[in-house]
């Protein structure tokens, strides 16, 4: 079974609100005729934003939180633009991510999902971002923030 549909399985489980441990999906996996690791499980659950939590009756239950994921969309963003990145400048609004060739697509992708609120969107060809803010000064912002994430 792909990870993806897994995935899916996985949070209908979660859902039923009979699940209270890591072991119950497992068994739950199992009679679905789904094989998988405690290991792969955690994995799994920790890139699904899903956390283990006691509701009000006492019992544990499993929950997927609302933000997805912000820390490991972060770690990514990161490790893309440290890899990658070659030049950043702003023209009014724009900002223009120079990148190793065949790499913009990924830094695209993560700008995007890093939920800045300074960015409308981006487009990406082969080795350039272009990014799309609201004003020149939320451009500025984004070039910042770059530069920051480049010098940690």
């Amino acid at each position: 079974m792909r990870k993806k549909s897994r995935h899916i399985t996985i949070l209908k489980m979660i859902e039923s609100n009979k699940i209270e441990s890591q072991q119950d999906i497992i068994q739950a996996l199992t009679q679905e005729g789904i094989s998988i690791s405690q290991s792969t499980l955690s994995k799994d659950l920790k890139e699904m934003g899903v956390i283990k939590i006691r509701g009000k009756d006492g019992k544990f239950k499993f929950i997927q939180t609302k933000e997805k994921d912000t820390f490991r969309t972060e770690v990514i963003l990161r490790r893309e633009l440290m890899d990658f990145l070659k030049e950043t400048s702003q023209v009014g609004n724009l900002v223009l991510l120079k990148t190793v060739p065949g790499n913009a697509s990924g830094i695209s992708r993560s700008v995007d999902e890093i939920g800045w609120k300074e960015i409308a969107g981006t487009l990406a060809s082969v080795d350039t971002v272009l990014v799309v803010t609201y004003s020149a000064n939320d451009a500025r912002k984004v070039v910042e923030r770059v530069q920051s994430i480049l010098l940690e």
